[in-house]
């Protein structure tokens, strides 16, 4: 009989959207799945059930009524499945996993638990004060942080072993190493651009007032009416307006890794962020790394070896960086070079899944 995965989602998190198919939340225990050779099941109250057996066949999907109560019947589910779920996998350290999670270790005393920790500093300050939090680390069998100094953290302050597994890039169809020659002097960012923890607008305010030629500063992303107004208001009359394009959301991964290889530059501006992403995708393709200091940031750019931090308000260091480092073609070229091997050696997350397996100690069904 073959071994079963479950990802279990909690209160906070029972509706996943078409985007979490193709991030860590899904992507962890399906690719996981795959690599040991064990039957995958989502179990969650909603999922688009058409494009996840369109992307992965295999993987099942098992509903939970979010009906009344979200944590009761989630934890009726563990009582009826447990026994049958060889490794949970649950994302975030929510409060309502501590009571599902129990059930599942009190109906299935040998089944192993993952915590993927998705959390920021600040999340963190303020999980090291709820007392369920040690207790919920400490009822996981692994427990993994995506950035060194919340790892570090953890591990110094409820002296546990929390384990680093960075947040890596998923390809969809194979690709080749960029080459600088075919690169573009393109500025690249991509996410939800009207969320207000972006700071998109103020990053682009200081795109302009760099002013730099020749270069585009290129959005991907969704973005409302009321945003893209303001936007479209920013830019009326600016010298450099018509180098700001406005590309929209891009669901073909085809063109969407085009933009990311052209891009000589790739932009992060958030408030708060745990190692999105993006960055890795970014880094795949030998983008320098221009952000703020959000979590992740440090690792990702070796120190700033392959990239500038600034603070999520120095809008003006960030024009002088974006004004520096455009005109310097020979770190542009090293980065790509560089960034680039490293990254396509240790963030695909097919080689981070053999990682998890090992701290788990699964090994591959023969």
């Amino acid at each position: 009989m073959s071994k079963k995965i479950a990802l279990v989602c909690s209160i906070e998190s029972y509706t996943l959207g078409d985007a979490h198919l193709f991030k860590d939340v899904c992507l962890v225990p399906i690719l996981l799945g795959e690599y040991l050779g064990y039957e995958v099941t989502i179990v969650t109250a909603h999922i688009n059930q058409t494009l996840l057996h369109e992307t992965f066949p295999n993987v099942k999907f098992a509903r939970v009524s979010s009906e009344g109560n979200f944590e009761e019947n989630m934890k009726l589910y563990m009582i009826e499945h447990a026994h049958e779920i060889d490794i949970a996998v649950a994302f975030g350290p929510y409060p309502s996993y501590l009571s599902i999670l129990k059930t599942y270790k009190m109906y299935n005393p040998l089944g192993k638990i993952y915590m993927k920790l998705d959390v920021n500093r600040y999340w963190l300050s303020r999980l090291l004060q709820e007392p369920y939090f040690e207790e919920l680390l400490n009822l996981c069998d692994l427990v993994t942080s995506e950035c060194e100094p919340i790892q570090n953290k953890i591990n110094e302050m409820l002296n546990l072993n929390v384990k680093r597994i960075p947040n890596g890039f998923y390809e969809f169809f194979p690709t080749e190493p960029v080459l600088f020659k075919d690169k573009k002097n393109v500025i690249l960012t991509v996410g939800r651009l009207d969320s207000p923890e972006k700071q998109v607008l103020p990053a682009i305010i200081a795109f302009l007032s760099a002013g730099i030629p020749n270069w585009e500063f290129r959005l991907v992303g969704p973005m409302n009416e009321d945003f893209k107004a303001k936007l479209l208001t920013l830019l009326e009359g600016n010298t450099y307006a018509s180098q700001v394009k406005i590309l929209g959301p891009i669901y073909d991964k085809v063109l969407l890794e085009q933009e990311y290889r052209a891009a000589k530059i790739f932009t992060l501006t958030s408030i708060v962020e745990c190692h999105a992403h993006v960055l890795a995708e970014a880094a795949k393709n030998g983008c320098y790394l221009i952000c703020t200091d959000v979590d992740g940031v440090s690792d990702i750019t070796y120190n700033q070896r392959y990239g500038k931090i600034h603070s999520t308000s120095d809008w003006e260091g960030i024009a002088n960086t974006l004004k520096k480092v455009t005109s310097d073609e020979k770190l542009l070229s090293s980065t790509c070079y560089e960034l680039q091997s490293i990254a396509r050696a240790s963030l695909n997350w097919r080689d981070l899944i053999q990682q998890i397996a090992l701290f788990l100690g699964e090994a591959p069904v023969k």
